[in-house]
């Protein structure tokens, strides 16, 4: 029998948007990230949630795979006309979306209610 799925994530409603909160520090397993992705999706395309906003602010490691989940996910987003935004990354891991340059594709934010306040 296979283990159920853990909730890597926290969900809540703030004046129309799904704000995500990572629950763990580290997003670096191949298991964790394709149930985080997994998750993510289904917000999407089961729950029609298209107004997302993700908080890193408890994330301190986290594999280049996240990314893909991330990119897919935008991709998601933008084909269902929804806006994805991306707030609460430690420096280094800001560092590494200005480096990758998907701070291009992404609107990020150094916190949830300035976030918030630009959907």
């Amino acid at each position: 029998m296979s283990q159920p799925t853990r909730q890597h994530l926290r969900v809540e409603t703030v004046t129309g948007t799904t704000v995500v909160t990572f629950v763990e520090s580290s997003l670096l397993s191949e298991e964790v990230i394709q149930e985080v992705g997994d998750q993510l999706a289904s917000l999407v395309e089961d729950q029609g949630n298209t107004r997302l906003l993700l908080n890193f602010s408890n994330v301190k490691f986290m594999s280049s795979a996240i990314l893909g989940q991330l990119i897919k996910l935008n991709k998601k987003v933008t084909r269902a006309n929804g806006r994805l935004k991306l707030c609460g990354f430690a420096p280094t891991l800001r560092e590494v979306f200005r480096i990758s340059q998907l701070d291009r594709l992404f609107e990020i934010y150094d916190d949830e209610q300035l976030a918030l306040d630009r959907f």
